[in-house]
């Protein structure tokens, strides 16, 4: 299953997160809510976030569920979500 998923940069940290379905913030991809179809929910909520300074850059990615894993399909958010390259 194909969908997108909200990430950001934590303010304070500066550390890649993802929006999950509670709306927290989370560090790890396999907790972020994956919404199919109309996404306008999961951007309000991530704008919202950053209008309150809880992170900034929020946008939107496209991910697909393989197996019980979500993987990004952009090679740039393979390597957010795996951290740093050395």
């Amino acid at each position: 299953m194909k969908g997108k998923v909200a990430t950001a940069n934590r303010l304070r940290e500066g550390d890649i997160v993802y929006l999950t379905e509670e709306g927290e913030w989370s560090a790890n991809l396999q907790d972020a809510w994956l919404v199919s179809g109309d996404d306008t929910e999961l951007m309000a909520r991530a704008s919202k976030a950053e209008k309150l300074r809880y992170i900034v850059a929020a946008y939107l990615i496209e991910v697909e569920r393989v197996g019980d894993d979500l993987c990004a399909l952009s090679q740039r958010e393979r390597i957010r979500a795996a951290g740093p390259t050395v």
